[in-house]
């Protein structure tokens, strides 16, 4: 069974996803500076930086991971979408544990008990992974759509070219008739025209 280069190549298509990700995730991640600049901590521009950077890396981690979840055609949908928000979750974790910023530097996570320290920063991880699944499956459901639309008018194309050049043949065939009647006819005529000059000779 053959399948479409959007089926085959999902290495390829999320690949496609990195432009629109990259711009979304970065005004995601940048949506909380506003609220992070009132509360003081530009005072910090070094763990400032460093932290919005650290949650744009694994915000966009997280729209790599719908995107590539979105093309996998064998999987269920409710199960892209759990795992989706799964790892969302472990990857918000597992990136504040392991940057050397803080992100609530007001009230640091590290310093609280770790059960509620997971939660918090799980809940952040799913949050992000429910506003991004949606915006990518628009996105791969658009370009599917695209793809779909634009191999049809191909298929349309090369049915109209085989008309065409069915169409040629014919009238190419029909022309060469009519040029063999024409001169059969002629000739036709040119002999009736001889035997009546020699029938009055």
């Amino acid at each position: 069974m053959q399948t479409s280069e959007y089926d085959s190549a999902p290495t390829r298509a999320t690949a496609w996803f990195w432009v629109p990700g990259l711009f979304i995730t970065f005004l995601l991640a940048n949506s909380v500076l506003g609220a992070r600049l009132r509360e003081g901590q530009w005072h910090d521009p070094v763990n400032l930086t460093g932290s919005q950077t650290i949650i744009f890396g694994w915000c966009f981690l997280v729209w790599l991971v719908a995107a590539y979840a979105v093309q996998t055609h064998y999987v269920p949908r409710w199960l892209k979408l759990a795992g989706t928000l799964c790892i969302a979750a472990m990857v918000s974790v597992a990136f504040y544990y392991l940057s050397p910023f803080e992100d609530f530097p007001l009230a640091p996570i590290r310093q609280q008990p770790l059960g509620r320290a997971l939660f918090r920063l799980s809940y952040r991880g799913v949050l992000v992974g429910i506003f991004v699944y949606p915006v990518v499956y628009y996105l791969a459901a658009a370009r599917k759509l695209a793809a779909e639309k634009l191999k049809v008018e191909k298929q349309e194309r090369a049915l109209l070219q085989i008309r065409a050049t069915r169409l040629e043949a014919l009238l190419a065939e029909r022309t060469a008739a009519l040029e063999k009647t024409t001169a059969e006819l002629e000739q036709a005529r040119q002999q009736l025209a001889e035997n009546n000059a020699s029938n009055k000779s």
